[in-house]
């Protein structure tokens, strides 16, 4: 049997992380940001109040990057049958 490099229950924990972290910055930022007059918001504002889950899914994908970037995924030995790692 061959265990994989890392495991698939980690990395969606942390895409999962990314993605409440996303939809929580969204939702706030409508709250905040709605009815002032911020050059940004003024921009970007209006398409995402229409596309919010595109806008949940943009963003989840640049905090999943910025997380790999800070925190990269430990790296294992790659296990064979009936043969061990060296050190």
């Amino acid at each position: 049997m061959r265990e994989q490099g890392k495991a698939p229950s980690d990395t969606m924990t942390r895409l999962a992380i990314c993605a409440v972290v996303a939809a929580a910055a969204v939702y706030a930022g409508e709250k905040l940001c709605e009815g002032k007059h911020w050059p940004l918001w003024e921009k970007y504002g209006p398409w995402i109040l229409e596309n919010k889950v595109q806008a949940i899914a943009v963003l989840a994908a640049a905090l999943y990057g910025v997380s790999l970037a800070l925190w990269p995924e430990e790296k294992r030995p790659e296990v064979v049958e009936g043969f061990e790692a060296c050190a």
